[in-house]
């Protein structure tokens, strides 16, 4: 492999965020330099109105391998489709600008890449609070799927596209949806699918920080529904592919995506609210999703958590599949109850 050549083209979407910069960019600038081969960090500031712009033209003028672009607010997907027609990488990857990365990250990823001419090299995730208790780390394989492509397509965070280096001309014809929250659910399991190699980092490489105010982390509203778009999209796109995969998506996308918004997400909010989004939830689901049902005792199966877990999960589908939502919102008011007893013991 040509050393010449830039190996690795880092996309970093900025939009105010100028507290957490610092950290983000030490650890890309850190990461990239242990590489031996030419880098590139692509810096978009998505129309910033704080100090970010600012920030990132600090760091652009201090390393030469650091590219500013200044672009009026648009939203993530516009920026990583803008990001993915300026890089050069024979991989690239993306970081969210309030996250950070350990300092040997792609030096392990791209040694995986180039030994073992992958495709896609995938890492562990860990999610980090304010409170270091509160961190929990995520594997980014299933433990009971065989395969590369099944084990990192049946887990809940394999959209995300910065735990991954990918080679760049998977992205080729694919964009993410502008103005669509979740965008990467649209895109990831497409890119997944086309790889004829996936390779594993089983070491939590990513710190997803989690801050308030967040896209992910902000109180509950009907444009967290756009995932329900990102996720039709998707299984449209599959068209491309051969069955096997495209089910194998299909089946993840409607048990860890499509569901795991009212039973995961909805779930926490109060009893009217939850009643109301849950059923406006599930109706716009059925109508993209007609086919969401088909196959009800595989997505009662899914959860491969703790027993409690599993059967609850089983409860939570057989309603939702009724519509039997008002019972459904009384049974998850004693479960919240419970789980938060559970967690003020635990902290004890």
């Amino acid at each position: 492999m040509n050393s010449n050549k830039i190996i690795l083209s880092v996309i970093i979407p900025v939009y105010n965020t100028e507290k957490y910069l610092d950290r983000c960019f030490d650890s890309v600038i850190k990461a990239t330099m242990q590489l031996n081969y030419e880098t590139e960090v692509i810096i978009i500031n998505d129309g910033s109105t704080d100090n970010s712009e600012d920030i990132i033209k600090q760091y652009c003028e201090k390393y030469s391998h650091l590219f500013q672009v200044n672009k009026l607010n648009g939203g993530l997907s516009e920026v990583k489709n803008l990001g993915l027609k300026l890089a050069k990488g024979q991989y690239v990857t993306f970081v969210d600008s309030d996250d950070y990365i350990c300092n040997d990250m792609y030096l392990k990823m791209v040694a995986v890449a180039i030994q073992k001419d992958a495709d896609i090299v995938v890492c562990d995730i860990e999610r980090v609070h304010e409170k270091e208790i509160m961190n929990k780390v995520f594997s980014c394989t299933d433990i009971y799927s065989k395969e590369a492509f099944e084990q990192i397509i049946n887990t809940p965070m394999m959209p995300a596209s910065w735990n991954k280096i990918v080679r760049r001309e998977l992205y080729d014809k694919i964009e993410f949806p502008v103005g669509k929250v979740n965008e990467d659910v649209a895109v990831t399991p497409i890119i997944l699918a086309r790889a004829k190699r996936i390779e594993v980092i089983h070491q939590a490489l990513y710190k997803y920080y989690q801050r308030e105010g967040s896209i992910q982390n902000s109180k509950f509203n009907e444009s967290k529904f756009d995932i329900l778009d990102s996720s039709k999209m998707c299984i449209d796109r599959t068209i491309e592919l051969d069955r096997h995969k495209a089910e194998k998506i299909k089946k993840s996308i409607y048990v860890n995506q499509v569901l795991s918004l009212p039973i995961n997400r909805i779930r926490h909010e109060s009893f009217w609210a939850r009643y109301y989004l849950l059923r406006r939830c599930m109706k716009k689901a059925e109508q993209l999703l007609p086919d969401i049902w088909d196959d009800t005792e595989f997505i009662m199966s899914c959860s491969n958590k703790t027993f409690l877990v599993r059967k609850a999960w089983k409860i939570a589908v057989i309603l939702l599949k009724n519509k039997w939502y008002l019972p459904l919102c009384m049974i998850w008011t004693v479960g919240n109850i419970l789980e938060k007893l559970l967690k003020s013991i635990t902290k004890l």
